[in-house]
């Protein structure tokens, strides 16, 4: 469960999920298109929520 006593654990969590997400989007996006990229960045932003909760 989240800890509400802190304001900012929320939002740093999801800008860590988001860039990660971003970056291995854009690294797949370079190697194999843009459909697997979509997938990439999807697959790692689910992944690293279910991961961090």
């Amino acid at each position: 469960m989240a800890n509400f006593n802190d304001p900012q654990l929320l939002p740093q969590r999801w800008a860590i999920i988001l860039l990660a997400g971003g970056l291995a989007g854009v690294l797949v996006l370079s190697l194999a298109g843009p459909l697997p990229g979509l997938g990439a960045a999807g697959a790692t932003v689910l992944a690293l929520h279910q991961l961090m909760a």
